[in-house]
């Protein structure tokens, strides 16, 4: 039997709706509304600039923005839409630098765990940034951004099998005159796909670097 015209394009139609089912596949693990992202000003790895180096000095806040005269000490869980994952800690130090650390424990699949580490996050506050919503601009909230890397482990119970995701995590959000942060974790391999964690916390005076690792 022979294979008409017709038939070759049927079969390469067949193939390129293969393809694209192989490529979407591949990022389901992430979030697919990320695929195009990364052009998209205000997400975290096109703001790197704010990160301010070693031995240069951090913009102090202003007269409106939170007075940050003691280290302070930020814990809280860590979740994805009402799902707990995890917990983060931070420390904002007087002279804006901030660091801190990421772990999580949980499971999203049947038979399947995921755990993740980070060597952790710095980064630093960044008054020049203004807080807008609907409602307007808030000059009060003081941006802060961090950048570090982690390694997620995916352990499958069924078939006892493990593999690793590595990538950047970025730490972002706000901090009010009352040290109450909001923030976000969003982690990513690529820059295009990417995975979102909310988390709140009241910010505790007088905490030191041992608090991170209590």
């Amino acid at each position: 039997m022979q294979i008409g015209p017709r038939g070759n394009r049927c079969g390469i139609v067949l193939l390129f709706m293969l393809l694209i089912i192989v490529i979407i596949g591949g990022f389901i693990w992430f979030d697919p509304a990320g695929l195009f992202s990364s052009s998209d000003p205000e997400m975290p790895w096109n703001q790197v600039n704010r990160i301010v180096k070693p031995g240069e000095e951090v913009p102090a806040p202003s007269a409106e923005q939170a007075s940050i005269t003691k280290t302070l000490l930020f814990k809280a869980d860590t979740k994805q839409e009402d799902a707990k994952r995890g917990t983060i800690t931070m420390v904002i130090r007087p002279d804006g630098r901030i660091e801190g650390g990421w772990a999580a424990e949980y499971d999203s699949r049947p038979n399947v765990t995921y755990q993740v580490m980070s060597d952790g996050f710095k980064g630093n506050i960044d008054p020049s940034k203004i807080y807008k919503d609907d409602y307007g601009e808030d000059r009060s909230r003081l941006y802060f951004i961090t950048k570090g890397k982690f390694i997620i482990l995916e352990t499958d119970s069924k078939t006892n099998r493990t593999r690793s995701v590595k990538g950047h995590i970025y730490v972002t959000g706000w901090l009010d005159p009352e040290y109450n942060a909001t923030g976000e974790i969003i982690i990513t391999s690529d820059k295009r796909s990417y995975k979102t964690f909310s988390w709140q916390a009241e910010g505790k005076e007088g905490a030191t670097i041992f608090d991170l690792f209590k």
